[in-house]
This record gives structure tokens, C-alpha cells and sequence, in this order.
């Protein structure tokens, strides 16, 4: 996964200028980055390791055609060998990648029977491979030959030329005088295009310096013109005004990709570890935390304990021995309460499976097996699609743990996938009017204190709505079961005191439910209810699913009070993204 943006002239220009799109891709990639450009009639490649907007890429030359890459590293270690651009056996094709191929490792030992050396571990390194020889044929229906959701540009030894392929990541044409730019999003065109095309799913483009087209497997079609127009710290959050709220309308596509980029292999062998185990922690601390309780309602087929990180040495440390298993989660991959824990748990025996979303990571390294969030990079402190594709994670790895032990068959794993995907559209498709909604209850919730309750595998989702709450708008808020709301917190309902309520996905919890909704309307509570049919329309999903609809109203109600409230919300004072103390 990553950015790409690139450029082709009339004339020479500075290569130096895509450290400028770059930069303003840093919300698709910080782990490293690289430039390649034509130089003296053949490819240069720089590379550099680390976040490319605390630093640059060093480069002093010219060129009419220049590509760079800003990487986040889901398959492959974040090193200098495997950040892009990427190259071909002979170093004639300089290609980079955003996104996640699927199956790759099929094409991969069918490349190399065919002789092909490769030097990385990562997926992309099979494009330029393939590439090899006939590549404008073979740009021809790609899509149906490598399969995956991704978008890749490449250049080429010799020839003026920059070609392109859109197979499901955004893909954007910056049309300039002299010049066309080619970048994975609208905003970081601004000030080098005035207008770019959109380049449609499913098409290759070919770039030359005086003109550009663009082809489906029927021939040539057009793209749709879109004014480029944002102020400069705009673009650099990909058009949004904050990375958080950038980071909420991610989240049907990190659901997507943290399905796909689960490899078979891992979840096999990391399913078969739990399945065996005498006993399981999980092991996290803040959203993560909440995350594994949600994991709890899933993995009820083994001897599980959710417990936080920060209390795992007092609590359970005495119990750990030789076939344990500890899941240890953490989004950073660097918390240290999660990597205290985990490398004392392993001094007593217990097998750890690290749960991360960075590649690299001392979690991913202190992990016996790990598996990938794949939400890509979230740079805003209050974690919303770190959350949701976390859970996504916990249930596909505990359907592999029901397959193991007998329980359900592989069709049921396929539905599971499958439910994901639609929940994906879903989402995408209701995000315009989440964000409206919540918009107009703002006001309704702006007041010193409120509750978020619920019952059931939503009842983490209530202790993570308070959390954010907390971190985004400054807010005091308390997560509480429904029932428990009934014995002792009711009573400040009557101070006025807004209660969130998510409808439990469990029938048994209606009666509850609808109980609590009318005590507290009696005692004068303005009451918000969070629901596919509530006040708040969440999507219609499965009980298994539900954590996630109904997570997203409470992300963006959280956010536009912190925009009311006129706060830092990507960067609360007093909190980090990684707690390292």
C-alpha cells in the first residue's frame, strides 16, 4: 500500500518536486519512500527508509519523466529493499504500487520457474516481473490476470512514457501546461494541475509528454475532469479537514483490505495454535482493549480472558505456562504496557500471535505469528478504522479457530467475507448522511457529561464511544451495560445528562432495551438511539458485524463536537498515538 505521484514533460524538470506530492500523500505511507526517474537513457532508483515528511529524497537532477512512492508496508518489512519503486530482472522497468494483490504468491513460483529472480518479499515485486517483455500487451485486461484491489504506475527504459493501471485504487491525471502529473489522490495536485481526470476503475492510461489516453478491454474511453482546488494544509489530509474524519470515510476500504490481505497460510497456522491451546489471553490496551472484548463474543469455543495490558502482569502472569497462547494487540505495534507484557508472558512458555497494523513493529517482531491489520496509516490520535478493520481481523481469525475445532465449514467463512464486503458498500454508501446526521444532533449531546450504553457484543462499542468522546471533543463519558446502567447511573440522568443507547443486536436484550429508553425519558434525558432504524441510522448487518455500524455514528458525533468545540482533535493535548511509557 502507499501513494504515488509522478510527472511527465515537454521539457526537463526538477525530479526533486515529487517530494512535494509525496509529502502530501503521507496519510498513504510514512515506512519509506523512493523516486525513479529516466537519467542518460536509463532508470535511476532512490530510495530512502522512514517517513518522508520529516525528511526528503535527496536528488539534484532533471528529467521529462519522473515517478516517486511514499510506502506503507503491509506484505514485505519495511527495509530499504522492499520500498518502491520496484524493478524488473534487467532494471528496465521502474514500477510502483498502492494497494494489495491477491494470491500473489501463485504468479510469484510461476515467475520464477520461468527464470525470474526476485530480490524483495513483497507482493508488488510480481508486476514488473510479469511486465517483462511485451507489457503494453500484457496491460490489456490485467485486472482479469493479476487479481487484487490496487492501482500501479511504471516507467520504462528509454521510452518517454508513463503507463498506468486503476484496478480499484484511485487513480488522478493533473493536466498542466507542459506537463501531465499522475498521483493515487485529487488534493496533491494542488498547485502543479488546475484540473485532472479521474481515471476509472478497470482502465490502463498511457502518458506521453503531449498527451495522455486511456483504455478498457473495449478500447479507449474518457475519464471524468475535475477541478483540482484545495487550500495547501487541506491537501495534505487528502481534501478533509481533519485526518480523523479523512480516516472515518477510509474505513469501508480498510475493512476490504484487511480481508484480502490475510494471508491462508497465517490464519491456518495461527487458528490451529489457539485451537490447541490450554488456555487464551488477549491481551490490549485503549480501542484495542475494546476491540478483544468484542473478540470475546466471538471466540467462545476456547478458555479466553480479555485482559487489559496495563493489568496482565497482576492479574494473570502467574497462570501463564508452556501452551498458552497470549493474543497480543496492538494498532502501533509499539505500546509498551502490550510488549511488557507479551515478553514476559513468553519467558513463562506462552506462544504469542501479535495483532498489529505495523509491519515491523517491536509487537511483530516479539510475535511467534502475527497477522496484519492492513488499515493502512491512521494519523490521527482518536483510532477509527484501526478499530473497525481490527475487529474485522478478530472475526475472520476466530471463524479459522470454529474451522479448526469442527464447528463451521469453509462456506461459512466464505459468508462471513462476503457479509463483510456488502457492510463495505453499505457503509461507503451511507457515510454522506452519517455525517449530516450527526451534524444535527451535535447540539443535543454538548453538554458536561453523557452515557453510552448497550448490551451484548455492543456493549464494548459503548466503552469505545465514551473513549472517543474523551480523546476527540474533551468530553467526560462513561460506556455502561444497559442493565447496569439501572443500578446507580440512572440517577444523574436526571442533571439532564444525554444517554447514547445502541440498540443490542441480541433479541433477548429488547425488553432491556426499550426499558431503559423509557426510564430515561421519564427522568428528562435527551435520549439518542443508534440503530438501523434509530434515531441515528446505523447499517443493517450481522450480530457478528454490528460492533462495526454502530461504531461510526459515535466516531462522527465524537468528531463534529470536537469541531464545535473548536479542538485539535487529530492531536488532543496530553495524548499520543502510541503510549511508549
Amino acid at each position: 500500500m502507499g501513494g504515488i505521484f509522478g510527472f511527465i514533460c515537454k521539457n526537463p524538470r526538477d525530479v526533486s518536486i515529487i517530494n512535494i506530492g509525496l509529502k502530501r500523500l503521507i496519510y498513504r505511507g510514512y515506512d519509506s519512500a523512493g523516486i525513479v526517474y529516466e537519467k542518460d537513457s536509463s532508470l535511476e532508483v532512490i530510495k530512502m527508509l522512514g517517513n518522508i515528511a520529516k525528511s526528503e529524497i535527496k536528488v539534484n537532477d532533471k528529467s521529462k519523466v519522473a515517478l516517486g512512492h511514499t510506502r506503507y508496508a503491509s506484505r514485505g518489512w519495511p527495509t530499504l529493499n522492499n520500498a518502491h519503486p520496484i524493478t524488473d530482472c534487467k532494471g528496465e522497468i521502474g514500477l510502483v504500487m498502492d494497494g494489495i494483490l491477491y494470491d500473489y504468491e501463485i504468479l510469484r513460483e510461476k515467475l520464477e520457474r520461468e527464470g525470474h529472480k526476485f530480490v524483495t518479499t513483497t507482493d508488488t515485486e510480481v508486476l514488473p516481473h510479469y511486465l517483462e517483455g511485451n507489457y503494453e500487451e500484457k496491460l490489456k485486461g490485467i485486472w482479469n490476470v493479476v487479481r487484487g484491489l490496487y492501482s500501479f504506475a511504471f516507467i520504462v527504459k528509454g521510452v518517454e512514457k508513463i503507463f498506468a493501471v486503476n484496478a480499484g485504487q484511485g487513480l488522478y491525471i493533473g493536466i498542466s501546461n507542459g506537463c501531465f502529473f499522475i498521483s493515487s489522490d485529487l488534493p496533491s495536485l494542488t498547485g502543479f494541475a488546475e484540473n485532472a481526470i479521474i481515471v476509472p476503475e478497470n482502465t490502463y492510461v498511457i502518458l506521453s509528454p503531449d498527451s495522455f489516453k486511456i483504455f478498457n478491454t473495449q478500447g479507449e474511453v474518457d475519464g471524468e475532469l475535475k477541478r483540482v482546488k484545495y487550500k495547501e494544509e487541506i491537501a495534505d489530509k487528502g481534501g478533509f479537514s481533519h485526518f480523523m474524519l479523512k480516516e472515518i470515510y477510509d474505513i469501508p476500504f480498510s475493512l476490504i483490505n484487511s480481508v484480502n490481505s490475510l494471508m491462508e497460510k497465517y490464519l491456518s497456522l495461527a487458528s490451529m495454535i489457539i485451537a490447541n491451546a490450554r488456555k487464551v489471553y488477549i491481551i490490549a490496551n485503549g480501542s484495542s482493549l475494546h476491540a478483544g472484548y468484542i473478540s470475546s463474543y466471538y471466540l467462545h469455543d476456547v478458555s479466553l480472558n480479555v485482559v487489559s495490558a496495563a493489568e496482565f502482569p497482576y492479574y494473570a502472569l502467574d497462570n501463564i505456562t508452556t501452551g498458552t497462547v497470549v493474543i497480543a494487540i496492538s494498532q502501533s505495534g509499539e505500546t509498551s504496557d502490550v510488549i511488557r507484557s507479551v515478553k514476559l508472558a513468553k519467558q513463562r512458555g506462552a506462544v504469542i500471535l501479535g495483532i498489529t497494523n505495523s509491519v515491523g513493529s517491536r509487537l511483530a517482531l516479539e510475535s511467534n505469528v502475527y497477522l496484519p491489520i492492513t488499515a493502512g496509516p491512521e494519523l490521527a490520535v482518536p483510532a477509527t478504522k484501526t478499530f473497525t478493520s481490527t475487529i474485522v481481523v478478530l472475526k475472520i481469525l476466530s471463524d479459522y479457530v470454529s474451522y479448526q475445532l469442527g464447528k463451521i465449514d469453509k462456506k461459512d467463512i466464505d459468508h462471513d467475507k462476503n457479509e463483510i464486503q456488502r457492510l463495505s458498500k453499505l457503509v461507503l454508501d451511507s457515510l454522506p448522511y452519517m455525517e449530516k446526521r450527526a451534524e444535527e444532533l451535535v447540539n443535543l449531546i454538548d453538554k458536561e457529561s453523557l452515557y453510552v450504553a448497550s448490551s451484548g457484543i455492543n456493549y464494548p462499542i459503548a466503552l469505545e464511544g465514551a473513549l472517543k468522546f474523551k480523546e476527540a471533543s474533551l468530553t467526560h463519558a462513561e460506556g455502561v451495560q444497559l442493565g447496569e446502567l439501572l443500578h446507580g447511573p440512572i440517577v444523574l440522568a436526571n442533571k439532564g445528562y444525554p444517554i447514547l443507547v445502541i440498540k443490542p443486536a441480541e433479541e433477548q436484550a429488547e425488553d432491556l432495551y426499550n426499558k431503559v429508553i423509557k426510564l430515561a425519558k421519564d427522568r428528562g434525558s435527551p435520549i439518542i438511539t443508534i440503530s438501523p432504524e434509530g434515531d441515528f441510522r446505523s447499517v443493517k448487518t450481522t450480530r457478528d458485524l454490528s460492533p462495526i455500524a454502530n461504531v461510526i455514528p459515535l466516531q462522527l458525533l465524537s468528531y463534529k463536537l470536537g469541531v464545535k468545540k473548536e479542538l485539535p482533535i487529530d492531536t488532543p493535548v496530553g495524548l499520543v498515538k502510541a503510549v511508549t511509557i
